[in-house]
């Protein structure tokens, strides 16, 4: 029985499009059999050097036609891949990697120094295996093994498509990392899911700039591996780059978080540059205002504007606000993908009407299983098959989503409900203001007090006062932000969310 996996993906793309090419990047392209031929070599590579099926495999790579190969060889090898986010200081990437119970780390040469740090804290992995450099003793070369295997055969047995292909740890906006397991069948489906719904062809070129640690990026991946679409590697965000590399590539897919957007918007000279190949922009990670959506549609003049709401635990899939939407339901995103079923839930569980604001639960064939080793928080996470996302959201009568924020991040001032999503809504649009995060703080009389962290575009400059009345007659007194700090620029995570908790916990520090 045919099992649709990752490998089978890279498979069936090779024998369909042999001679199409599959991938570029900064050291070079390969056709779609290329890359098969590659990540066959480095399986059985992999397997001499003892790495098994079942085993974890911990990876620290940047964006790169190796990395792509290397996720396709551990997969066929019936093994695991953790992504490690490269951004992370040494004792968080050791937590992940002894979470994870990864035997075996693989890592990019221009990582050997932070590497080196790993290994003098004493971590119980079996192989550091290194890519791009020579064996130092201490670490095995992937270069020297793959010499020998270039012209072998894999004859392995094919994984199936419930194994576990990936254990993908949360950002943690709320608290330590938890290790996500999603399996082929997840990945494929997830897949399935974006290339009915979201504006992509299999003739287009798509630029991957989302690093693959993150659940995003790797849903394009194997979104362009189920259609058979050219994937463009960037190994680092740059604005500039970024536009050279749509002139130079033809590019005709773009996908970004409004944040990263406006860096693109911001560049002085964005004109100069031929963007008429851009078919297809997407959005993800938070709400895009809609001044940013027409500068959009206006420089892009031939694309068509798309978005989408996920989470690592969905392989990035809940729901996508398609392109005669994204003006009409400006502040939505959109509704369920194909496979995916949605709904609003009260405390009990019970489904409740549109109109009415609550948590957003979600299933599918996407929806990941659980967390690694955490059977406390899977339970309470998935209590009846149901993903409970901790998203607060309500649908309209057009069976449109709309979030109102995380269920954790609900402000109640003075026994009223405050949802800091309407807020910053209202606040981004001032004129000045860049970027704007609303948290509840404690306060004495209330409960909580409305505080609007505020970041101003460049040039500009407001009080604390013009804030607030800025909220007037937009939103109810209550609603009003008391208290308002202004910062340079709101942490994020790698996927372009702002992390509150960092906004709280600098918060506690100073007051302390």
């Amino acid at each position: 029985m045919m099992q649709m996996t990752i490998p089978y993906l890279l498979d069936r793309a090779a024998v369909r499009h042999p001679g199409k090419t599959a991938v570029i990047s900064e050291h070079g392209s390969w056709t779609f059999p290329q890359w098969r031929a590659e990540s066959e070599a480095m399986a059985l590579a992999l397997k001499q050097l003892g790495v098994m099926p079942g085993d974890h495999v911990a990876v620290i790579f940047l964006n790169g036609r190796r990395l792509l190969a290397l996720f396709v060889a551990l997969f066929r090898l019936g093994a695991v891949a953790v992504p490690l986010n490269v951004r992370l200081s040494t004792p968080e990437l050791a937590h992940i990697i002894a979470d994870s119970d990864a035997g075996t780390v693989i890592f990019d040469a221009r990582f050997t120094s932070q590497v080196e740090h790993l290994r003098q804290g004493r971590l119980p992995v079996g192989r550091w295996i290194i890519s791009g450099g020579e064996d130092a003793g201490a670490e095995v070369s992937l270069d020297q093994a793959l010499e020998g295997c270039r012209y072998a055969s894999w004859e392995g047995p094919p994984p199936a498509e419930n194994q576990t292909a990936l254990i993908l740890y949360t950002a943690g906006t709320t608290g330590k990392p938890k290790g996500v397991v999603l399996t082929h069948h997840n990945c494929v489906w997830a897949a399935a899911s974006a290339a009915a719904e979201v504006d992509l062809r299999p003739d287009y070129r798509v630029a991957l700039v989302f690093p693959l640690y993150h659940s995003a990026a790797l849903a394009i991946l194997v979104t362009n591996l189920y259609l058979g679409c050219c994937t463009v590697t960037m190994a680092k965000f740059d604005p500039d780059l970024v536009v050279e590399t749509v002139q130079r590539e033809a590019i005709n897919r773009l996908v970004f978080p409004p944040t990263v957007w406006n860096f693109i918007l911001q560049l002085p000279d964005l004109e100069k540059f031929d963007t008429s190949s851009v078919r297809s922009l997407g959005s993800g990670g938070e709400i895009m205002p809609v001044h940013t959506k027409m500068r959009l549609l206006e420089v892009f003049a031939r694309a068509k504007l798309g978005e989408t709401y996920g989470m690592t635990e969905t392989m990035a899939t809940i729901s996508t606000l398609k392109p005669e939407d994204v003006l009409r339901k400006a502040s939505s995103v959109g509704t369920p993908f194909y496979n995916v079923e949605l709904r609003i839930v009260d405390e009990k569980g019970r489904e409740l009407p549109s109109g009415r604001v609550g948590e957003i639960a979600v299933r599918g064939p996407n929806v990941a299983s659980g967390y690694y080793k955490d059977p406390a928080t899977t339970a309470k996470t998935f209590p009846d098959g149901w993903l409970r996302t901790g998203d607060l959201g309500e649908m309209d009568p057009e069976g449109f989503l709309f979030l109102r924020g995380r269920k954790k991040e609900l402000i109640i001032s003075g026994g009223e409900n405050i949802y800091p999503r309407e807020i910053e809504e209202v606040l981004i649009r001032h004129p000045a203001i860049s970027e704007v995060a609303v948290v509840g703080v404690p306060d004495a009389v209330w409960g909580q007090r409305v505080h609007a962290v505020v970041a101003l575009k460049e040039g500009h400059s407001i009080r604390d006062q013009e804030v607030v009345d800025f909220c007037r007659g937009r939103l109810a007194g209550f609603k009003k932000p008391k208290t308002v700090q202004f910062v340079k620029c709101l942490p994020r995570s790698a996927a372009g969310k702002v992390l509150k908790r960092k906004l709280l916990e600098e918060m506690q520090s100073r007051n302390s």
